[in-house]
């Protein structure tokens, strides 16, 4: 029940997930039809970029070879201002925001390229803007990751020179080295510098120590790279693949910690450590020591791309610049949003599917009267092609008496021995008591042939009639073991889905839930899917022997195994006891859907994010459909009172756990969003757990699997729509008492001798059209098909406020008004409220008929209408 909350699908991206790259930066060379696309992260601060419709273009038509509006300038910093940090530089040109300080270079339409590093990233784009940059482009760079802890020089008397800035005399103690883990990860490529080649670095002149020369060093994968030439090997791999095959920035930096050695040609007895460097996107995070006038004067927009897409920028520049046989024509290039879907598609397939599933199960709970009333119909139009009399009323003779009660009123009995009490007692009743009679009774309508197997017609209608009219009308063979909720269950239910919500949110045993959900669905799915298919196969080839039962597991031999004694006995009488008599088929059909229900169950906890694995998330719907048929097929209500009572007491639930809890738990979390988010979001930075998603504090955020998923249909920010089987199963029961509510009138005015045409209360005849009464039960009088559109609408609401209040809604607010108030209206208008409002007649009677026992008229009134309804109003279909 923890998973009956309908959430908003970014609640689903935030496990683990890596800083999204929300911008594309188009690069257009010279002579190129085909631009070079870099993916690219925006800033917090200055404006956000638009679609590529309206594109971020500025018109620039100074050469005729390129359309005009096609883009932006790149453009590299002034000289004396590199990494764009030196404000009273650029404060200068405020005034005259074509040139920079020397008059050499103009920024009109330029979008500049800037290092990261030296001050902040707000600041770099402030200066960026006062020079008469359009857009600035932040790059990554291994200077950045470096700084000196700069002071200022104290003279003789005390007084400070402020030569923090200019000063030359740093030594290694002053610098501020890279950060274990969050620059580097030495897991991920290691080597030890020797001193004399750790010399030729730089990492001490002002104003930020490391200096560009460095590079040379430290980036590409050949041996100019000093870590690819001194990187130590693994077990399996030499030295140098090792750091190449290892490190996918192809980037090291030095950590600043050494490690004496013996001495040798490389070095005198000192290395230097360099490990991996990370190259991920980052977040542009505004600047709090700016003021807030600085801060809203940044207009530009601003973007982030990593230091091996500034490489190969760089390149592409210089080498557009440095040639000589070019037209003259720059690289221009376009900044824009990444383009996302205007309607999430995902979200109506889910919505579809939730609609259909509750149609699909609730249809289905009503199978074993429609399969009686189908068989009614038959032999009636049998009997009457054959010149029988009495048409259907000889039919219900076949399977019913009616005897004369006491007031005149009139009493259904079953000619059957009843084997359980009936309904009318209002008591939960279990059918499992009555399989061996039904079992009986079907052997009886079906006679075995000569070789001892069922007979199944496959032939025509007439000959399918022809079978059916040489035998009494019966219920189906097999009737699965059913329970009806009363009130009683309807408050229990507060209680056992409180407790359980409770534990999962303070004990976080997330797993344990996926485990019963796999051995649970695993079953489901072999009964709802599985075993009707391969049924349906071997018939076709015509193939009984898997469809025998197992000599092994007979009840004769495990009884005769059992008293001859030994381990062999025991263990055939236990499996006997527990799976009862057993098929091949049975054994197929279990074995596929375990063997699914392992392999989903081992990607959920080996696979991280299977939720975005193909085969998970369409076999956790499948599973969840399946569970959603089984449930309804066996927990059923018979009474609009017991449902009342149920789906308000699960409204009011809903709405305390998502809305009210927050304003009483100590970090004003909803306990259910938190469970159902698997105990919510990571606790870790995104960028952390892009470089580490499988740390503790990287878990988190993904949605417990008791629901319906589908992922965001080209949406680059990925995601899932999602629906709680709660959301379907709870409403699911008063769709499946109006499905079979429907369907015992129907087969009740069959039995009378009606035509199957619904008439209540003076509403009129429904129409006769098959596919409407099939689809949806929409008829005049009737419960179904209207309950059903109301669910559907009361789904849409749901999935609809969900993006206009851009959080998750919880979806029983809107499916409970719609679901009951529609059936208690149409109740009220076919004058049938207070009979649904108990046990009604129509089901009491069919359940009569079918299984056994009796139903009997309570009163004088209750005979004459109940009469009414068998022979009169009961034109059903």
């Amino acid at each position: 029940m923890a998973a009956r909350l309908l959430l908003l699908s970014a609640l689903v991206i935030s496990p683990a997930q890596s800083i999204l790259q929300t911008a594309t930066i188009d690069v257009l060379l010279p002579g190129v039809p085909t631009p070079l696309t870099l993916l690219a992260s925006q800033a917090s601060f200055g404006p956000s970029l638009v679609s590529y419709t309206d594109g971020h273009h500025l018109s620039t038509s100074s050469s005729s070879s390129r359309p005009a509006g096609v883009g932006l300038i790149p453009s590299t910093p002034p000289s004396d201002d590199p990494f764009l940090c030196n404000d009273w530089i650029t404060n200068k040109n405020t005034n005259n925001n074509n040139n920079n300080n020397d008059g050499e270079k103009s920024y009109n339409n330029a979008a500049l390229l800037v290092p990261r590093g030296q001050c902040s990233f707000q600041r770099k784009a402030l200066s960026a803007q006062r020079l008469g940059a359009s857009a600035i482009i932040i790059y990554g760079s291994l200077s950045s990751r470096y700084a000196l802890n700069v002071t200022n020089t104290t003279n003789d008397d005390g007084t400070s020179n402020n030569d923090a800035y200019t000063r030359n005399d740093y030594t290694m103690e002053d610098v501020i080295w890279p950060t274990d883990k969050q620059d580097y990860d030495c897991s991920n490529g290691q080597a030890f510098i020797p001193s004399n080649v750790f010399e030729k670095m730089n990492f001490v002149t002002s104003p930020g120590g490391y200096v560009d020369s460095n590079d040379e060093y430290l980036i590409g994968n050949s041996e100019n790279n000093v870590c690819v030439k001194y990187a130590a090997a693994n077990d399996d791999t030499s030295s140098s693949s090792s750091f190449v095959s290892s490190c996918e920035s192809q980037r090291c930096l030095v950590t600043g910690n050494n490690v004496t050695t013996d001495g040798g040609s490389d070095g005198e007895g000192i290395k230097y450590e360099a490990c991996c460097a990370w190259d991920f996107a980052i977040w542009l995070y505004q600047d709090a020591t700016l003021s807030k006038e600085e801060q809203a004067e940044v207009t530009i927009p601003a973007v982030y791309i990593t230091m091996q897409q500034a490489t190969e920028f760089l390149d592409l520049m210089n080498g557009v610049n440095n040639n000589e046989n070019g037209n003259g024509d720059p690289i221009v290039l376009s900044m824009y949003a990444r383009d996302r879907p205007y309607v999430n598609s995902s979200a109506i397939i889910i919505w579809a599917l939730g609609v259909f599933v509750a149609w699909l199960a609730s249809y289905h709970s009503s199978g074993d009267y429609r399969s009686y009333a189908k068989a009614i119909q038959m032999k009636s139009q049998w009997m009457a092609r054959a010149g029988g009399v009495g048409g259907a009323v000889a039919v219900a003779s076949s399977s019913t008496r009616r005897q004369g009660g006491g007031g005149g009123g009139d009493e259904y009995v079953d000619e059957r021995p009843p084997s359980s009490p009936g309904r009318g007692d209002g008591t939960p009743r279990s059918r499992s008591q009555s399989r061996e009679r039904n079992a009986a009774t079907a052997s009886a309508a079906s006679p075995p042939s000569e070789n001892g197997e069922r007979t199944i017609y496959r032939g025509g209608e007439d000959d399918a009639a022809a079978v059916i009219a040489n035998r009494s009308v019966q219920p189906r063979h097999q009737e699965e073991e059913s329970l009806e909720l009363d009130a009683s269950h309807a408050l229990g239910f507060i209680v056992m889905a409180s407790t359980s919500l409770l534990v999962l949110f303070y004990f976080k045993i997330f797993n344990v839930v996926k485990i019963f959900y796999a051995f649970g669905c695993s079953g489901a799915f072999a009964q709802v899917v599985l075993y009707p298919l391969l049924t349906r196969i071997f018939r076709k080839l015509r193939w009984k022997a898997p469809m025998r039962p197992m000599e092994c597991l007979s009840e004769e031999n495990a009884t005769r195994a059992a008293l001859n004694g030994g381990c062999k006995g025991k263990i055939l009488m236990c499996l006997y006891s527990f799976f009862g008599p057993m098929t091949h088929l049975d054994v197929m059909a279990n074995t596929i859907a375990y063997a699914v229900g392992g392999t989903w169950l081992y990607m959920a906890f080996t696979v991280l994010h299977p939720e975005s694995h193909l085969f998970y998330w369409i076999v956790q719907d499948i599973f969840g459909a399946c569970m959603c048929i089984t449930f309804l097929g066996t927990i059923k209500i018979n009474a609009i009172r017991v449902a009342a009572i149920l789906l308000t007491v699960a409204f009011f639930y809903d709405i305390f756990f998502v809305f009210v809890t927050p304003l009483l738990t100590k970090h004003g979390e909803s306990i259910m969003v938190n469970v159902a988010t698997s105990g919510g979001p990571p606790k870790a930075d995104p960028s952390w757990c892009e470089k580490y998603p499988s740390s503790e504090e990287c878990k988190g955020g993904e949605p417990l699997p008791m629901l319906f998923a589908i992922p965001r249909i080209g949406d680059y920010q990925g995601g899932s729509s999602m629906l709680g089987l709660g959301d379907i199963v709870l409403p699911g029961l008063l769709l499946s008492f109006a499905s079979r509510f429907d369907e015992a009138k129907r087969l009740m005015g069959l039995v009378s001798g009606g035509s199957g045409r619904v008439r209540n209360g003076g509403a009129g005849v429904s129409t006769n059209k098959s596919s409407c009464n099939i689809c949806c039960g929409c008829g005049q009088g009737r419960y179904f098909g209207p309950v059903v559109v109301a669910y559907a609408i009361g789904l849409a609401m749901a999935n609809a406020a969900v993006y206009l209040m851009q959080m998750g809604q919880p979806a029983l607010l809107y499916l409970v008004p719609c679901c009951l108030g529609t059936f208690v209206v149409i109740a009220r208008r076919n004058g049938e409220l207070n009979d649904i409002w108990e046990n009604p007649r129509a089901i009491r009677a069919a359940d009569a008929l079918l299984f056994g026992g009796t139903i009997e008229a309570e009163d004088e009134d209750d005979v004459r209408t109940s009469s009414l309804l068998m022979n009169e109003g009961a034109e059903m279909t």
